[in-house]
């Protein structure tokens, strides 16, 4: 497999010329980063136009609703005025025989048509007092009896002098009129005593006083209204395309919203909760489109002028660099004919050219060796490496590792310093310069971890270590090298093969008695050496959640790592636990040694029993 890869990757990356490898490498890096910074630098302009937007929008909103909250206010204060009125209040307080109610209706009627200016609004309806004072009649433009207006709908449907205001339908169906109520309720000076005596209906025409502004500056955001009531039934909409917006989302989740989107339109929303309206605007997205577009032709010319310098920055170079090293090839491939003469130097002080002057000095050197019998000293000198490789001895090695390791501090790469030091530690415990046969079970603890270290670097944190040792077991004798090559064999050959991560667990621990492989072999150790029956054991387990192995697999492995022949099972896998199982059993005896369990798919077990032995005991 990595076979393959390699010559899938020496397909794609080297089978051109160097001059099309270097045009397109700097080409991608190039592009990558411009790209990246184009696409991010788009996305932060187009938010903040999007923020500007929806800015100028909010602000054409509140300027609207601050318009339509003042018409209101200015219509209900008018109102209070005309209920405050003494003519009014005096006229329909005024219960005089000889009155006639036609002139006195006239006499409010002017008065209401004074206070609201009727005429030069155009989104009134109509205003209408009620007098509740039936000893006094009186009837007018703008000013009726109570009884008269009991019998009409919107009275009846709305209990008029109990509401602020009510929204109906006009007589003609087509349009919704929002009336304002205002009581009107008569103090005596005398007494303060308060008579209710009538009220004022005011009826505001909604299509009229809803109408989207016509200010040239606010058009530049041309925008569509959809008033709703306190229940969200659309009372006056401009577009009926925008009419199923409540079927999409409610009011309440458009209000969450800082910047919404319905169809083609940018969406915002207001409500006057006096009188229970709420409103939708919908704002065009021409403004956005062409705003973008806008970027889209100010980026678009500088992204390709930029690409087009680049690549020819990297033509430029790239052919100068590419000529260079033909000439170099080509004189290399002269020297292959035999000539070795020099026709031309390479002129600079690049890399190239320190190659091409020390290929010619090689030339020289070879001339001049093929002259003075060249082919006796190129054997001399091979005969001298061989035997300098033969002196190399682990000084050389430790100092190769220390260099190493020196220049990766120099280049920041301390992952490879780490490596070098642990690498450096299992030379010097597979030496065993100051190691015996035999080492506690810290240092074969420290060794492993070196080892689950490097390991860990290789198959990049494929999986976990746990270590869970017994306090009082750490300084007890074992043999070297019993734990490492057991370890490989998880790694490699169970962790190794599975798709998530895997987890190793290393416990060490103590047993009373001694459990052997059968019954039969346990009777034969206690029978041959009586003093085990008590004596405790030292218990190494090495567990994986590996791929595992069959019942047959794990029979026939036991058997082979215990037997003194050589089985059909032997492969490269179990040959380390077969030598660590028989170094146990030559140094302590046959009643210790390893014992393998394992579950297919779900893991293996790795058991090692020795004798319990401590510092100064004898072995």
């Amino acid at each position: 497999m990595k076979d393959k890869l390699k010559k899938l990757q020496n397909r794609i990356f080297h089978s051109n010329t160097i001059f099309t490898q270097l045009v397109l490498f700097t080409v991608i890096v190039s592009l990558v980063p411009i790209l990246t910074i184009s696409a991010l630098l788009f996305q932060k302009l187009s938010g903040m136009v999007t923020r500007d937007l929806v800015n100028s929008h909010s602000q054409l909103v509140v300027q609207y609703m601050s318009n339509v909250e003042d018409k209101l206010y200015q219509y209900r204060n008018s109102l209070i005025q005309i209920a405050n009125n003494t003519i009014v209040l005096d006229t329909l307080m005024d219960s005089s025989d000889d009155s006639n109610p036609y002139i006195k209706g006239n006499k409010v009627s002017i008065e209401v048509t004074k206070s609201l200016r009727l005429e030069s609004h155009k989104e009134l309806r109509n205003c209408m007092i009620y007098s509740n004072m039936s000893n006094n009649k009186i009837y007018g433009v703008k000013v009726a009896m109570a009884e008269g207006a009991k019998g009409e709908i919107w009275y009846l449907n709305h209990k008029a002098p109990e509401e602020d205001y009510f929204i109906y339908s006009a007589v003609d169906g087509k349009r919704d009129v929002l009336s304002l109520i205002q009581n009107i309720v008569y103090i005596n000076t005398k007494t303060y005593d308060r008579k209710y005596i009538g009220f004022i209906k005011l009826d505001i025409i909604m299509q009229k006083l809803i109408v989207p502004a016509s200010d040239p500056e606010q058009l530049k955001y041309p925008y569509d209204i959809i008033l709703l009531d306190k229940s969200n039934k659309i009372i006056y909409s401009t577009n009926k395309n925008y009419d199923d917006i409540l079927t999409k989302m409610s009011f309440e989740d458009l209000q969450k919203k800082e910047v919404g989107y319905y169809k083609d339109a940018m969406v915002n929303s207001a409500a006057i909760e006096e009188y229970g309206l709420k409103l939708i605007f919908l704002f065009n997205n021409s403004q956005l489109n062409e705003k973008m577009a806008e970027m889209q032709r100010t980026i678009l010319p500088v992204f390709i002028i930029i690409i087009i310098v680049i690549v020819i920055t990297a033509f430029l170079f790239t052919r100068g660099f590419s000529e260079r090293v033909a000439r170099l090839v080509k004189k290399i491939k002269v020297a292959e004919t035999g000539d070795l003469t020099i026709k031309e130097e390479l002129e600079g002080n690049d890399e190239i050219a320190v190659l091409d002057k020390q290929f010619n000095q090689m030339l020289i050197k070879l001339d001049d060796l093929i002259k003075k019998n060249y082919i006796q000293q190129l054997e001399k000198k091979e005969t001298e490496f061989r035997n300098l490789q033969l002196q190399i001895n682990p000084h050389f090695l430790y100092n190769t590792l220390e260099i190493i390791s020196s220049i990766a501090a120099v280049k920041q790469a301390f992952a490879i310093c780490e490596l070098c030091e642990k690498l450096g530690d299992i030379f010097r415990y597979s030496l065993g310069k100051n190691y015996g046969e035999y080492v506690t079970v810290m240092q074969e603890l420290q060794h492993t971890q070196n080892y689950v270290f490097i390991q860990k670097t290789r198959f990049g944190n494929k999986f976990d270590v746990f270590y869970n040792v017994e306090p009082d077991l750490e300084d007890k004798m074992i043999l070297r090298f019993i734990l490492q090559p057991i370890v490989e064999n998880a790694i490699t050959h169970g962790l190794s093969h599975i798709t998530g991560k895997g987890t190793l667990e290393i416990l060490i621990s103590r047993e009373q008695l001694l459990p052997v492989s059968s019954r039969n072999e346990r009777d034969e150790a206690v029978n041959d050496k009586p003093e085990i029956k008590d004596k405790p054991v030292l218990v190494i387990k090495i567990e994986d959640d590996g791929i595992g192995m069959s019942p047959e697999m794990v029979e026939a492995l036991n058997r082979y790592i215990n037997s003194e022949g050589k089985t059909a099972v032997e492969n490269r896998q179990s040959i380390g636990i077969r030598n660590v199982n028989q170094r146990i059993k030559l140094a302590c005896g046959n009643e210790y040694g390893i014992t393998i369990e394992s579950v297919q798919y779900q893991g293996s077990s790795v058991i090692i029993r020795l004798p319990m032995i401590g510092k100064g005991d004898d072995r």
